[in-house]
């Protein structure tokens, strides 16, 4: 019987090298080239930005969602060996694995606190431990648990959060209707800054750059309206590319 296994992943780079969010698609990836389950997508989460917390660069942290069969033991070593294969020195990479059956509240608010406030890395250790989640700091000083666990908790959670990596969304460009947004995606639906649904002719410029929000669990391509140069309307994602590059 098929389950959801959450795997979060934080603090796998340094200035300079791939970030995370990259790191992440690829154990994703091959953890589906092995036969272990199916890629529900890679969702970025940013936690809180504050001089007290080591980061890269904007310390967001990385969940990936997979459909399986296979026992959660199964990806423990796999998911581990990946990492340490793209582990950059200086860098604190952290692993996290559970099924859905093992997030509860707590879990969730761990990784809502995450957002917000300073945790310690005690704070993870101590909580994975009482719900025998696998949590493991891989090299470094450890502090990438933090992120992992919380990754865990926002991921379950599923909302405020945006999907860095789904199926046919990074080979979408130039302008696209909602249905075939729909059709080549797994993107539920479409909708305005209210949460109406759009139509399904309307037009979408895709900027050569999708990133659904993961909202109620499911992604949702939140969009706003502007027009074109013949004064035609269209929409433009919510969601957009930082300045700086990021790992997305």
């Amino acid at each position: 019987m098929s389950y959801i296994l959450y795997i979060g992943v934080d603090d796998t780079d340094i200035i300079g090298s791939a970030g995370t969010g990259k790191v992440a698609r690829g154990l994703a990836n091959h953890l589906v080239k092995l036969g272990l389950g199916e890629s529900l997508g890679v969702s970025r989460h940013q936690l809180l930005v504050d001089g007290r917390i080591r980061y890269t660069s904007h310390n967001s942290a990385k969940g990936i969602a997979l459909t399986t069969e296979r026992k959660v033991t199964e990806f423990y070593q796999p998911s581990t060996d990946y990492i340490k294969e793209c582990f950059q020195p200086g860098s604190d990479p952290g692993l996290c694995i559970c099924s859905e059956e093992m997030i509860d509240e707590e879990i969730i608010q761990f990784g809502k606190r995450a957002v917000s406030e300073v945790l310690l890395i005690r704070d993870a250790i101590d909580l994975a431990a009482r719900h025998k989640l696998f949590l493991k700091g891989l090299e470094g000083n450890g502090e990438g648990i933090i992120g992992a666990l919380a990754a865990v908790g926002l991921r379950a959670w599923g909302n405020e959060s945006r999907l860095v990596d789904l199926p046919g969304i990074r080979e979408i460009k130039g302008l696209i209707t909602v249905a075939e947004i729909l059709k080549s995606t797994p993107i539920c639906s479409v909708q305005d800054t209210d949460g109406k649904l759009l139509d399904q002719n309307e037009v979408i410029d895709s900027l050569d750059w999708i990133r659904p929000s993961l909202i109620g669990g499911q992604p949702v391509l939140r969009v706003k309206p502007t027009t074109n140069s013949a004064g035609k309307r269209i929409w433009l994602s919510i969601e957009k590319r930082a300045k700086s590059g990021g790992d997305d």
